[in-house]
């Protein structure tokens, strides 16, 4: 068995090491992937997010540019002037159509606002030279548009076409002109909004090298890139790239961004790399200070186990480190020593209990008196007091033999709550006889409880406190005891209290006024209760209580008494 314990102290710091390494290695190895794959994650994110940003940032942007237009073509279609040329009856010579053009000339010139304009009236067949100058332009309206903004009554249509003048795409927005009183269509204003207008409301990030912001229409139909040849493409998403999109008007125009996932992680390699120098330098550092720390722990653990061999063999004796430490090792060692001195001073006290017991059991056969000379002794005083009709010395004796009766029953600890209340009564009822002197007795007692079973003589002595150190101090005829009993949940509460002068009687000197009211026989009764059911059952002195002393005594709930007692 000592090999065997030998043994294991000579493998402590291994498995300490061991173990504890695991404890501290395996979750930082985890805790470095975590951070790793928790880098990756939030750079996706916070890029997925700059993304989505920037997207919604370009939206408002483009709409803004859009809703100018529209709000610039509101002014042009409400122009009464406009209104006139488009209602006058369509040319019939080449002077009369070149007059309409000099005219609408001026007007657009008049209205015109950031971008350019164009004005077609409903009947364009009757316009050949006015419709050969705007296709000159390299704009060529189909009958399908002009009728499409002709059914929207308040709103127009966004167009887009190729212009070879300037080899970029060109967005149109074509809005009825209507009379302001029959609310007929007279014709259609377009306005021009060419890609670079577009592409200066852009906003792109500058960590991005590739970063791509493009616009469809309906048909997902390239209308706006930065590389102008591929317009009215299909945009096909390529693979590895990150693409967000967001709608722009009711017509199905969406703004899309595009990114290389290659750049989103381009730096994921460079964290992870980063990550493992710094998981394994810890690990390193990490297993050095364990040996130092691991060994600074089991040296002095075995020495402690040495020590308690010593103790197992009645060595009692303090262990002593070579350094006072504060840590847990040191508390261990003095909850150690500790430990020895409550064993030595255990050992002390019990070998002066039982020097005690032994002298108590001494006095007792000392005192021992046969009961049955009591009884006889006063049957014999109580016949001669009703020989000589001296009532109040037979009751006297009759009831001195009662409680002689209960009190020396040494057969049976336990009695009744009921009898218990009568024996008090017996010794209240004695030093009434006794002293001559008048005072009242009030009990309140639960009916319920009066058969539940109790320790004997728990409270003659309290009532004999309240005779001795209240009623005594009051003038003849004012004295009150009041006796109340209880079940509270498996409680009996005893509430006993009188009128006396109370705590407050000697508060100058509160070591004298516990010496008064907290005499023998109560700490007797409350020594009692503690052993016989624990700390929380005993005496308690209602401190707070003002106009007399009340003392509260616990006791637990024992099942019901068969017999009672003699």
């Amino acid at each position: 068995m000592k090999f065997r314990r030998v043994k294991i102290e000579d493998n402590l710091f291994n498995k300490m090491f061991v173990f504890i390494a695991l404890s501290i290695i395996i979750p930082l190895a985890m805790l470095g992937y975590l951070s790793y794959d928790r880098s990756k994650s939030q750079l996706e994110t916070v890029t997925s997010k700059l993304l989505q940003d920037n997207i919604e940032l370009n939206k408002k942007q483009v709409n803004r540019l859009l809703k100018d237009a529209e709000v610039e073509s509101e002014k042009m279609v409400t122009s009464i002037q406009l209104q006139k040329l488009l209602q006058s009856h369509p040319p019939r010579s080449y002077e009369e159509e070149k007059v309409f053009i000099d005219r609408i000339s001026q007007l657009i010139a008049q209205l015109k606002g950031t971008y350019g304009v164009y004005v077609l009236p409903k009947q364009m067949k009757y316009y050949p030279n006015y419709l050969e100058l705007i296709n000159g332009n390299d704009f060529k309206p189909s009958t399908e548009l002009m009728l499409k903004a002709f059914d929207l009554k308040e709103k127009g249509v966004w167009y887009h076409y190729w212009d070879e003048s300037s080899k970029k795409p060109v967005l149109t927005y074509i809005r009825a002109v209507r009379s302001s009183y029959y609310y007929e269509p007279l014709g259609v204003i377009v306005l021009k909004i060419p890609d670079s207008f577009v592409r200066e409301e852009l906003t792109f990030p500058s960590s991005f090298k590739n970063y791509k912001t493009l616009i469809v229409d309906q048909d997902n139909n390239i209308i706006s890139n930065e590389n102008s040849m591929l317009y009215n493409e299909k945009f096909v998403p390529e693979e590895d790239w990150n693409t967000a999109e967001t709608q722009l008007n009711k017509q199905g125009w969406k703004l899309i961004t595009a990114l290389p996932n290659k750049e989103i992680t381009g730096n994921i390699e460079q964290i992870k790399n980063f990550t493992l120098w710094i998981v394994m330098i810890s690990i390193f550092i990490i297993s050095t200070y364990l040996v130092i720390i691991v060994r600074n722990f089991t040296l002095p653990i075995k020495d402690l186990v040495s020590h308690m061999e010593k103790v197992r063999s009645g060595v009692l004796k303090h262990f002593k480190m070579e350094r006072s430490r504060k840590d847990e090792i040191g508390q261990l060692v003095g909850g150690f020593n500790q430990m020895i001195t409550g064993m030595s001073e255990l050992i002390v006290q019990t070998k002066k209990m039982e020097s005690d017991k032994r002298n108590f059991e001494l006095q007792t056969l000392h005192h021992q008196i046969n009961p049955h000379f009591f009884y006889n002794t006063l049957d014999a005083i109580k016949w001669r007091a009703e020989k000589a009709d001296e009532k109040n010395i037979a009751l006297m004796v009759t009831k001195l033999a009662n409680l002689l009766r209960f009190s020396l029953n040494n057969n049976n600890e336990w009695t009744t709550v009921e009898r218990e209340i009568e024996h008090a009564k017996n010794y209240l009822d004695i030093v009434k006889l006794r002293s001559n002197r008048s005072f009242k007795v009030f009990v309140q007692v639960d009916p319920t409880i009066l058969k539940l079973k109790v320790i004997k003589l728990i409270l003659q002595p309290i009532v004999e406190n309240c005779i001795k150190h209240g009623i005594s101090n009051l003038p003849e005829g004012k004295g009150k005891i009041l006796l109340t009993v209880k079940r509270i949940e498996q409680d009996i509460i005893f509430m006993i209290e009188d009128n006396g002068p109370g705590l407050d009687s000697n508060k100058s000197d509160k070591k004298n006024s516990n010496h008064v009211h907290h005499g023998i026989g109560l700490v007797n009764v409350h020594k009692r209760l503690s052993l016989h059911f624990g700390t929380e059952y005993g005496i308690k002195v209602d401190e707070e209580h003002h106009g007399g002393f009340r003392v509260i005594v616990r006791h637990p709930v024992h099942e019901e008494a068969k017999g009672g007692d003699t």
